[in-house]
Order: C-alpha cells, then sequence, then structure tokens
C-alpha cells in the first residue's frame, strides 16, 4: 500500500517540472523573438543613421568644393549626377550644387548606406552662404578712400545683358569706406545730363556700362531711387579670424563707413544719401559679411618669370645679361629706356621685378656698361599678354600709361576663360623701408591705366587728379597696418567692368568663406 502511494507520488511530481519547463520555454522562445525584433528594428535604424552621416559627409565635400571653386556648380535637383563611394560596403553620396540667390546656393546631397544586407537613403539640403572677397569688383584691407568732387568711380559689370543681369560688383573693406567729399561720384549714372566714359574699346554713355539701351529715368533726389537695385552693395566685412575694435561710432568689429572726418558709422544708404547728403552715391545697399583675408603668393608668379625667354633679344639688346623675365630695378628701368628708345618694340610675358619701379620721367641710371645718367624712361608702357609683379612700389609718373591686356575676347572659351584669371599687375614689399609694394598714379590728363585681370596690391594704391583706371576684372588691395588707405582716388575716373573670373589665384589661410545659413531633412 505504501508503495504503491509513494509510486503515484512520484508520478505526480512529473507535472510541475514539465509546466515549469514549458512556461521557461515560452518565455525564451518570447525572448528570443523580441531580441530578434531589436536586432532588425536596430539594423534599420542603424543602416539610416550611416546614410544620415554618408549625406552629411556629402555635404561637407560640397563645401570643400565650394572653398576651391566659388563657382562650382551641378545639374539642378533631381537630375542625374555622378555619386561618390564612402566608407566602403556600398556606401555612396549623390550632390547638387544649385544657385539660390546672391552669394548663396542649395545644396542638396542623397546618401546612401548599406548594413548587413539593407540599405537605406537619406537626403539633406542646405542653404549656404558663399563668397570670398574675389566676388567684390574693389575691396580693401584697410580704408577705400574717395576724395575730391570731381571723383568718378563706376562699378559695372562684365558683358551685361540687361540692367541688373547681372547686377554691378560690391565694394568693401575690412577697415573703413570714408567719403570725404560730399560731391563724389560713385555709379552716379548721367544724373542731370547725359555723361561718358572713354575706354579702350571706346566711348560710351555711362549707362550702358550697366546694360541700360538708353538713359534711365530716375529722381537723383529720391533717397532711395530704383535704380539702386541695379547696383552691388557696400560691404562692411569682419576677417573671419576675428576683427578689431574699430573707433567709429558706435564701436564695431566690422568695417565702418563714414563721411568726411566724421565717426558715425553708417548702416543704411538712405543715412549715406539723405541725412550725409551723399546723393551722388548709388549702390544697392550696406550690410555686414564675414569673410576670409585673401592674399597673393608670388612663388609661383616668380616661376614664371623665371621661364619666360621671350623677350631675351630685348634684353640683350638693352644689356641686360640674361635671357628671363627677372629683373633687379635697375635692369628693368634699362628696358624701359630701350623701348622709349626704340618705339614698336614689344615686351611680352610675366615679368618680376626686385625693387621700386618707376614708368615715366627721369631717372639716373647706367645701362650697357655705361655710366649712370639722366635717362628717359618708357612713358606709355604695354606688357602683352603678361603679368607685372614687383617686389616694391610702383609708380607711375604724371601723364604716363601703362597696358596689360591678355586674350580675354579669344573665341575658344577655354583660351578666353584661363585669360580671364591672369593677372596684370601684383605688388609686393620689397626690401626697402618705404617699399610697401604701393601703386602710385600721379595722375594728369593724359595718364592711364588699362588692364585686364586681377590687380593686387600688398599696401593699396594712390590715384591721382585726372587720371583714368580702365579694368576688365577686379581689384584687391591689402595693408600691413591700417596706416595708409588701401584705395584713395583724388579727383580720378575708376572704371572697373567686374570680371568674376579675375581673382581666380587669390588664396586665404581659411578659405573661400562658406558658411551653412540653414538645412533640413528630406527624408
Amino acid at each position: 500500500m505504501i508503495a504503491r502511494l509513494r509510486h503515484e507520488e512520484a508520478g505526480i511530481t512529473v507535472l510541475p517540472v514539465l509546466a515549469v519547463v514549458m512556461l521557461i520555454s515560452a518565455i525564451g522562445f518570447g525572448l528570443v523573438g523580441v531580441m530578434n525584433t531589436d536586432i532588425t528594428h536596430s539594423t534599420i535604424q542603424g543602416t539610416v543613421s550611416h546614410a544620415q552621416f554618408i549625406a552629411h559627409a556629402g555635404l561637407q565635400e560640397a563645401i570643400v568644393r565650394l572653398k576651391a571653386n566659388p563657382l562650382y556648380r551641378t545639374a539642378a535637383y533631381p537630375a542625374g549626377v555622378a555619386g561618390t563611394g564612402f566608407g566602403g560596403g556600398g556606401g555612396q553620396f549623390w550632390m547638387w550644387v544649385e544657385d539660390y540667390a546672391e552669394d548663396t546656393v542649395t545644396i542638396t546631397v542623397r546618401g546612401r548606406g548599406t548594413i548587413a544586407g539593407r540599405t537605406a537613403f537619406a537626403e539633406i539640403r542646405a542653404i549656404a552662404l558663399v563668397g570670398p572677397p574675389i566676388t567684390f569688383g574693389l575691396f580693401g584691407v584697410s580704408t577705400i578712400m574717395s576724395s575730391g568732387a570731381n571723383s568718378r568711380t563706376y562699378l559695372a559689370p562684365w558683358r551685361p545683358s540687361g540692367p541688373g543681369v547681372p547686377r554691378g560688383p560690391n565694394m568693401g573693406s575690412f577697415f573703413d569706406i570714408n567719403f570725404q567729399d560730399t560731391g563724389s561720384r560713385l555709379n552716379a549714372v548721367s544724373e542731370t545730363s547725359p555723361d561718358s566714359v572713354t575706354l579702350r574699346d571706346g566711348t560710351f554713355d555711362d549707362w550702358e556700362l550697366f546694360g541700360f539701351t538708353s538713359r534711365p529715368a530716375y529722381d537723383p533726389n529720391d533717397p532711395l531711387p530704383w535704380i539702386l537695385g541695379v547696383y552691388g552693395d557696400i560691404v562692411k566685412a569682419q576677417p573671419d579670424t576675428g576683427g578689431i575694435l574699430h573707433s567709429c561710432t558706435p564701436p564695431t568689429n566690422f568695417a565702418c563707413l563714414t563721411v568726411q572726418n566724421g565717426s558715425d558709422d553708417i548702416a543704411t544708404m538712405y543715412e549715406l544719401r539723405e541725412d550725409e547728403n551723399l546723393g551722388h552715391v548709388y549702390m544697392s545697399r550696406v550690410r555686414r559679411r564675414m569673410l576670409p583675408v585673401s592674399t597673393l603668393d608670388p612663388v609661383p608668379i616668380e616661376a614664371e618669370a623665371s621661364a619666360n625667354t621671350a623677350n631675351s633679344g630685348v634684353n640683350a639688346a638693352a644689356g641686360i645679361p640674361h635671357a628671363n623675365a627677372l629683373y633687379t630695378a635697375d635692369e628693368f628701368h634699362c628696358l624701359l629706356a630701350y623701348v622709349e628708345a626704340n618705339p614698336g618694340t614689344v615686351v611680352s610675358g610675366t615679368v618680376y621685378v626686385t625693387g621700386d619701379v618707376q614708368i615715366g620721367g627721369n631717372l639716373r641710371i647706367g645701362c650697357n656698361g655705361g655710366r649712370a645718367r639722366p635717362t628717359s624712361l618708357e612713358a606709355e608702357f604695354i606688357l602683352t599678354d603678361g603679368t607685372l609683379a614687383i617686389e616694391g612700389n610702383l609708380t607711375m609718373e604724371t601723364n604716363s600709361t601703362l597696358t596689360i591686356q591678355h586674350d580675354i575676347y579669344n573665341p575658344d572659351p577655354a583660351i578666353a576663360d584661363a585669360a580671364r584669371r591672369e593677372i596684370a599687375i601684383a605688388l609686393f614689399p620689397g626690401a626697402g623701408a618705404n617699399s610697401w609694394g604701393r601703386l602710385i598714379m600721379e595722375g594728369g590728363a593724359q595718364q592711364k591705366l588699362v588692364a585686364d585681370g586681377l590687380i593686387y596690391t600688398a599696401d593699396g594704391m594712390d590715384i591721382g587728379s585726372q587720371a583714368l583706371i580702365d579694368l576688365i576684372g577686379a581689384m584687391y588691395h591689402n595693408s600691413p597696418d591700417n596706416t595708409r588707405a588701401s584705395f584713395d582716388s583724388n579727383n580720378a575716373t575708376t572704371v572697373i567692368r567686374y570680371d568674376p573670373l579675375a581673382g581666380s589665384r587669390l588664396g586665404s589661410a581659411s578659405g573661400i568663406g562658406v558658411t551653412i545659413l540653414s538645412w533640413q531633412q528630406l527624408r
């Protein structure tokens, strides 16, 4: 009896054990299912995140390309563009860079990521501000100054297709834009009567510079006439490496905009034209921008001159004992003396001079082994398809002329584009105490500077009374300490027909400024 009861009890204990085993198994299978679902979700999330990271990498790549070339553009989204591999494992991104508005672009990037056989896509879109000082027709690290009631400056586009198409170029400074005389004219297009300018390619009614086919009708007494929209901006800039606090009122790290010797910082075109009585100044608006400081590297230019033997015959005739275009100041002045004595002599290619240079007038020099004596220098110097680079100052004596043109009108676009990127004048600091790298035009009714490309100075530029500048390109004037104006036009006429390719060889420590203004996740 007892044995039978024990046997029955032994059978009963199996049931709880089985129940426990089944419960544990059910829990285990459930956990495995949950873990599998979590792994699946994690893989999907990881793949999506991977795609987003790749899209952001594509955005950075677009920024790098814009820094290298601010004119970089692609086909419009969503047209087919070439993909770029990223990170292996099938990672790839596609970029679209399109014009959005003035100085801004739209960057759209699609990223594709693959993890554990799963593929996901992500798209982002950003609005970026692009543009270094090379987008300016005239930029000065120090003061941009206009002096005298007879000063005329036109900042126009090259080859406009219509009024404001494109707009005129910007003018800016890191330090100050100053108008010393309320009579100074900036883009004052035939205000009360027709006005004209005589340039290398003919005499033009000034409104033609901006794409007008007839004289525009506007009220010059209106503080904000409609014609302002045709022109560029006055840009009060601050270096992206950190600015200094300027002494205008109120104090600012951006450049000041001032009139005469006043310290008030003018904020708008209305204030400038109406309150400060600068009614002959026409620009679209006044704005602030943070920009990189640009420089020009002399080494490649010096190498070009070293390789330039196109003037070897002229060198030999002028008593210069080498074939290349690397000259001391005395050698270059002997070259100018030879050109003066032998009309029709052609000088071409990149020329690099060490020491201060004078064009026109007389100078005491010794050439061809002779003793030093007063010698007449060429006063109408033409440099054909070249660059005049100088370690020191360049002084154009009264009524002298300098012409440096490139093949910018060549019907072959590749040749023309290369010519448009050339440098006309590059002035660097020299060894002398006062050899700052400054361009000085002494003035005179016959004085002209005609050039294609970039005019770059390490210290700035003075333009004397009645002188004329006829430039297709752009100007960038550096300054070591802001003690001298970067650009000082004193009753002179300056016509800059801005070419956006002219500043292509400028560089900066921080690169071209590209700032992301906003971005959004598309998917």
